[in-house]
């Protein structure tokens, strides 16, 4: 897989992510940081792809704490329903 590969593949992934999720204030902040980033100053397929990744750990840090919150939520509801028995 070449430098070409990986940008594209990349690219995907952020835009799966983009179509299915919407961010609070700060990670959108983050988020347009980033996306300028990639427009105005990279220059080949290396720096395009650090910027992704960034961009990337920006939308799976929001995704992991959706997973905990969900996590959290199930668990609290399922000690409640041992203690009422």
């Amino acid at each position: 897989m070449n430098y070409d590969d990986v940008y594209k593949l990349h690219l995907q992934l952020l835009s799966i992510y983009e179509k299915n999720e919407r961010y609070s204030r700060n990670h959108q902040i983050q988020i347009d940081y980033y996306k300028r980033q990639l427009i105005m100053f990279t220059e080949d397929n290396v720096q395009r792809i650090f910027v992704l990744n960034q961009l990337l750990k920006i939308h799976e840090k929001t995704r992991e704490d959706l997973v905990n919150r969900c996590a959290n939520h199930y668990f609290s509801k399922d000690v409640n329903a041992d203690s009422s028995i």
